[in-house]
């Protein structure tokens, strides 16, 4: 069932059912109805989680195959952009001025 996949999901990404329903721009009251299991999310819905977490679609609607698609990230990566669903707007705004800084320092 795709509820409990989703608790797997949510477990693995140690983020809040508030937290993901707000990274796919998703009422948490409806996405607390589907977590569980009294609404089927629609294929939009799956398609966000999807390209948002990166999540096999298929595994997600079947429980087939790994959890999430193979992407051509570093382990580094994988742990900043993981790190970054644990701040608070303001680290956030922080974070970001700082990756401004190093790019824009990177190209002189």
């Amino acid at each position: 069932m795709i509820s409990e996949r989703l608790k797997i999901l949510l477990t693995e990404l140690h983020i809040s059912q508030r937290q993901f329903a707000k990274r796919i721009n998703l009422d948490a009251g409806y996405f607390s109805r589907i977590m569980q299991g009294k609404v089927t999310p629609p294929d939009r819905i799956l398609l966000l989680i999807e390209n948002v977490f990166h999540v096999n679609k298929k595994w997600l609607e079947e429980g087939e195959g790994e959890m999430f698609s193979t992407l051509d990230l570093s382990l580094a990566k994988k742990q900043v952009l993981e790190s970054i669903d644990t701040l608070n707007d303001e680290q956030i705004n922080a974070v970001s001025a700082f990756i401004k800084y190093l790019t824009e320092y990177k190209r002189d």
